[in-house]
């Protein structure tokens, strides 16, 4: 293929932080690969497993980078960026290392692209441990949950392909001229919802996630981070905050609390947290409030 059609030449940007228990899975799932027209671009945040060694050992298409400290994941993913930008590569693919997928993985999207010309593409996404259920299939924006929040959808549109406003970056490829025309992740935001924040800027420069049915990718979903812990709850409502104070503004953010709070609330009167972790969700909220600022402590 020549001109607008010639397959992207793509980077795979990945950060690790002790991801030691999944990497074989996801070093292999690179080795089955049909293109080999990419890089893997592992950006590691000062990790103390194995995770390095590991990476150094591999024997595919690899530049490491290796920070001396947890810089988090926006600002690690931006580093993957700035390095595939100046060598040259068309794209980037952010793709979490806690993933699984076929042979024709990246061929298949990369082909994909050539023949529709999409600039933000992403997969279906399947759960690991229930491959004929989906994670991820569609996704947008809602006020119905609690307060302003990206949603994903679990149901396949018609046809091969379509389009949304929100995917998440566990696996998602970006055109250089997005990045040109929108910039890089927000490193304000030290990890979650910094997807959700470039998939407005996205929608709001109308550009579109374009979602394919096929190739998919499955996802060990919370096989690093085990589920809910106090810096998650910590960084989900603070990044939360932050991002209703960036794209509503102040008024706009304490419109919000109220439904937040009630959300807060049900999930300890349903039995879904204990009270410490409500405490912390809404010490969390009102500390955001009153500061505006976002968290960047190592986790």
């Amino acid at each position: 293929m020549t001109g607008a059609n010639r397959p992207w030449r793509v980077a795979l940007v990945t950060v690790t932080y002790n991801s030691a228990p999944v990497l074989d899975d996801f070093l292999a799932s690179l080795d089955r690969q049909t293109s080999t027209d990419w890089t893997l671009v592992a950006v590691d945040n000062a990790s103390t497993d194995a995770t390095r060694e590991m990476l150094s050992k591999w024997r595919g298409p690899l530049h490491l980078i290796a920070n001396d400290a947890n810089l988090g994941f926006a600002a690690a993913t931006n580093q993957g960026i700035v390095w595939a930008r100046d060598q040259g590569f068309d794209a980037v693919m952010l793709l979490n290392n806690d993933t699984l997928f076929e042979g024709d993985f990246i061929a298949g999207t990369l082909e994909f692209q050539a023949r529709n010309g999409a600039q933000l593409i992403a997969p279906a996404v399947t759960y690991a441990d229930h491959p004929d259920r989906f994670w991820f299939a569609d996704g947008g924006y809602t006020h119905a949950r609690g307060g302003f929040q990206a949603w994903m959808g679990e149901s396949l549109r018609d046809g091969p392909y379509w389009t949304a406003d929100f995917a998440p970056g566990c696996a998602l490829l970006v055109g250089m001229s997005v990045i040109d025309r929108i910039g890089m992740l927000d490193e304000q935001f030290f990890v979650y919802w910094e997807d959700v924040d470039f998939c407005m800027r996205c929608r709001d420069a109308g550009i579109p996630v374009t979602i394919i049915r096929a190739p998919t990718i499955a996802h060990k979903v919370s096989a690093l981070t085990g589920g809910t812990s106090p810096f998650s709850t910590r960084m989900y409502h603070h990044n939360q905050m932050l991002l209703l104070r960036k794209h509503f503004g102040t008024v706009g953010t304490w419109l919000q609390v109220p439904a937040i709070v009630g959300k807060i609330a049900y999930r300890r009167v349903s039995g879904r947290d204990d009270s410490k972790t409500t405490a912390l969700r809404l010490r969390t909220v009102a500390g955001a409030l009153l500061s505006g600022k976002a968290e960047g402590a190592a986790a």
